[in-house]
């Protein structure tokens, strides 16, 4: 028997088997999926295709970084035929960094290497690398790098321009760490692709959550470089070139942090590290909070799978750690 979960108005429920005849906002259950090849936090993960592709991200202990804690495979699995996770192609070991599907390709940005071996003192170092996949060959190829090294930010992609926003340059330590105040986008179709910058952003974020919605760009969430994190939320409009600020999230300050948001049919979800999935209707007036998942869940990733389901995938919990299995939200 399949387990559900099923959340109205904050209230979660959970039953085996049988159906509800109320119409409830959303429900989420297992999905068919084998569990993930590494329990992660902070990976990329992306959908080309009929395929999931999962690459780095953190496999240790909180706040404990190691070269050997960092994944460096790029996994793909069949979304149609979900048997087993294969390993496509190895590179650097990585996290904080963003993986995005573009035009059928695979694009690896950014992210950081925790030069140290266990146990010695933090080496966390930022890479400007960017590479891409085409899955028909499996293979990394390099592409024009970032303009400054980045990691703890993310990426959308919008009209074939891949956004970059967020985060900051590790050089050593955390205490070594320049915040940065720039955002970029490279035009894949172009001759010769290049990063450009965008008008700068009216924050200092970093581990927020990019999203493309609507024609624009949103920013959401994350932690300040002063203040701590935040709930707030910023869009980019690329047809005026100018930022605007939108609704904010609900809940505390905390649910903007390693918060994971996309668009699926006419919304964008955003789910936090409370378990709410809350959702922004075309327009953007205001948030919308659907409910609460049976498991919160941050620094991890949501997908869409098609316009009435979306992936949860990776990332921890406070209070029970990683988690690997990979649950299904489908929206009423």
């Amino acid at each position: 028997m399949m387990w559900k979960t099923v959340c109205m108005a904050g209230l979660a429920l959970a039953w085996i088997g049988g159906t509800m005849d109320a119409e409830e906002p959303f429900t989420a259950r297992k999905g068919p999926f084998p569990p993930i090849p590494e329990e992660v936090t902070s990976f990329g993960a992306a959908i080309a295709g009929d395929s999931l592709y999962l690459y780095g991200g953190h496999t240790g202990a909180a706040h404990s970084y190691s070269n050997k804690d960092q994944g460096r495979t790029l996994w793909r699995i069949d979304l149609k035929t979900p048997k087993q996770w294969e390993s496509v192609v190895t590179g650097p070991p990585l996290q904080g960094l963003a993986l995005v599907a573009c035009n059928g390709k695979i694009y690896r940005i950014g992210g950081f290497t925790a030069v140290n071996k266990e146990g010695e003192e933090h080496d966390l170092r930022s890479t400007a690398s960017v590479a891409v996949c085409d899955p028909a060959t499996g293979k990394w190829n390099d592409c024009s790098p970032l303009p400054q090294p980045r990691s703890s930010f993310d990426a959308a992609v919008l009209d074939g321009k891949i956004y970059v926003i967020g985060g900051w340059h590790l050089s050593g330590s955390d205490d070594r760490a320049q915040w940065h105040n720039t955002a970029y986008v490279l035009d894949t179709a172009a001759e010769t692709p290049t990063w450009k910058e965008l008008p700068t952003p009216p924050f200092v974020r970093r581990a927020l959550a990019v999203a493309a919605f609507d024609g624009k760009i949103y920013a959401i969430g994350g932690m300040q470089q002063r203040g701590g994190p935040t709930t707030r939320i910023d869009i980019y409009d690329p047809t005026t070139k100018r930022w605007s600020q939108g609704p904010s999230l609900h809940g505390r300050p905390m649910n903007g942090f390693g918060a994971s948001a996309f668009a699926a049919g006419d919304h964008l979800y955003v789910t936090t590290m409370d378990g709410s999935l809350q959702r922004l209707d075309k327009g953007g007036r205001a948030w919308k909070s659907l409910g609460k998942l049976e498991h919160g869940r941050f620094f991890h990733r949501m997908l869409r799978l098609n316009d009435r389901q979306l992936l949860m995938i990776g990332g921890a919990s406070m209070s029970t750690g990683k988690y690997d299995e990979i649950e299904i939200i489908e929206i009423r």
